[in-house]
């Protein structure tokens, strides 16, 4: 990766460099030795910025003269790469790297892979204590007299003289290992092929997919698989033979088998057969095409030699199918075979089980006869006791349930009779409201007769209403209507 593409890199995508070089950057790009001992504050936030810019860095693949996506190359390119307009070269890079390999965000590349130590592994708690109590005042002590952490009194130059190597970016490795893990865990049956891979399909299978975006290099795939091996423990390795195996089983002892090397062996045999079969197809293709053309030129010499020359290759397809169609049938068998002795093993490791269990002094069958009439003697005391407390709770109270029984109906009466003397008070005063309803509506019925009356004498005299005197006709309307009345009232009498 050039300079020119690792400036591209950072001006798009790193905000402090988007847009003229403001303080902040002049200060990050500073000699930080001064503020580490001034301003811890400060100098653990140029810290956590180096940090990520560094990552950024790697696992794009923008580091000069490199393609590993998971080590970091601290080389005399790496400053002079990072050089800014206006803003120079990072002056406190040295003093950088050497606190993050302090802190473990760097790990050696040579350390990490020959160490037998987990990146995980704590000490005790009596060895911390001891290093806390007895460490920290000595490397104080001896830091007074310069003896030791003479950082500060060192040039740039001579800070990055001492941090200069490669360095595995543990952040980096670490989120590779989950995506790998990911996808193994992913796939639709883990067969005893699909565990096993060599390190160049290890690295077809995931080289993609670990980074997201980059590509791993073969110093990546061997950094990845150390951790892999060592750290999550979920791959062993035998030369180039990897096989993944399942978190559950560390139990038991896990090994790389000759089986496993034969099933291996195949099933490469079985990847570079396809390789040739498809080559193979390509030839045929190609000559096929050139036999047409050389029919529309009439050339039909080269016609058939091309001809001849495309059955031979049809021969060799044919016998590569037959081979691959063999192989795959041998690898179905063994995968069969291999899953039906993991069954025959559950079913010895689950009957020895049992058996253990069942030779437990406590499910012998005299101790289980025992224990249950045990059991029957204790729930039958049991309901003895409970139904002699229930007896002796009965008729505690002194009352006469018969004499309880006649005043319960007593009662009932007296509620029975309420409930008519209540009925026939409603009647009663239906009673008394019916008569005044009558006398209303037989006065409105008298009523509508005068005005009907009226109505007929203004008929009869034929004259308007303002020309016939009111009291007069009023006086003759109400004698006609008494007369009327007297006259109804005879009839009704006399019927």
């Amino acid at each position: 990766m050039s300079s020119s593409q690792l400036a591209d890199f950072l001006s798009s995508t790193i905000p402090e460099f988007k847009t003229p070089p403001p303080p902040r950057l002049q200060s990050l790009f500073a000699d930080v030795s001064i503020q580490k001992n001034a301003n811890q504050e400060g100098y653990r936030s140029t810290l956590a910025w180096w940090t990520r810019l560094l990552q950024s860095v790697v696992q794009s693949g923008n580091q000069p003269s490199s393609d590993d996506v998971l080590i970091l190359h601290a080389s005399e390119e790496l400053p002079a790469a990072l050089r800014w307009n206006k803003v120079g070269r990072p002056l406190g890079l040295g003093l950088i790297v050497q606190d993050l390999t302090s802190e473990g965000t760097l790990v050696p590349v040579t350390s990490f892979i020959s160490s037998p130590a987990s990146l995980y592994y704590q000490p005790g708690l009596a060895y911390r204590t001891a290093s806390y109590i007895i460490g920290r005042p000595l490397w104080w002590a001896l830091s007074q007299m310069s003896l030791v952490d003479g950082s500060s009194s060192l040039t740039d130059e001579e800070r990055w003289k001492k941090a200069k190597g490669d360095y595995v970016v543990r952040s980096l490795v670490e989120r590779a290992a989950e995506a790998v893990i990911s996808h193994q865990r992913s796939k639709a049956q883990l067969s005893l092929t699909n565990n096993l891979y060599s390190a160049g399909s290890f690295k077809e299978e995931f080289g993609k997919i670990a980074i997201k975006g980059s590509t791993l290099s073969q110093e990546d795939v061997k950094v990845l698989l150390r951790h892999l091996e060592r750290d999550r423990k979920v791959i062993i390795r035998d030369k180039e033979v990897i096989k993944f195996i399942e978190t559950e089983m560390h139990h038991r002892p896990q090994q790389i088998t000759e089986t496993d090397k034969g099933v291996l062996e195949m099933k490469i045999t079985i990847s570079r057969l396809e390789e040739q079969i498809e080559e193979i197809q390509n030839q045929i293709t190609e000559r096929t095409n050139k036999i047409k053309d050389f029919l529309r030129k009439g050339q039909k010499v080269m016609a058939t030699s091309y001809l001849r020359s495309r059955k031979q290759l049809e021969e060799v397809l044919g016998k590569r199918l037959g081979s691959l169609e063999t192989i795959q049938t041998i690898l179905l068998k063994i995968e069969n075979a291999a899953n039906d002795l993991e069954i025959m093993r559950a079913y010895e490791t689950s009957t020895n089980t049992l058996k253990t269990i069942l030779a437990k002094p406590e499910l012998q069958l005299e101790n289980v006869e025992r224990t249950l009439d045990a059991m029957s003697e204790a729930l039958a005391d049991h309901k003895e006791i409970d139904d002699a407390i229930k007896l002796g709770m009965e008729d505690t109270s002194g009352v006469d349930e018969d004499e309880l029984e006649e005043e319960l109906k007593m009662l009932e009466e007296e509620r029975r009779a309420e409930i008519e003397q209540e009925k026939r008070l409603k009647g009663q005063k239906t009673e008394r409201v019916k008569p005044l309803v009558e006398d209303s509506e037989r006065e409105d019925a008298e009523e509508r007769q005068q005005a009907k009356d009226w109505e007929a004498l203004e008929r009869k005299f034929r004259a308007p209403p303002s020309s016939i005197n009111t009291t007069e006709s009023r006086e003759l309307l109400e004698q006609t209507a008494v007369g009327q009345r007297k006259e109804q009232r005879g009839v009704l009498e006399g019927a």
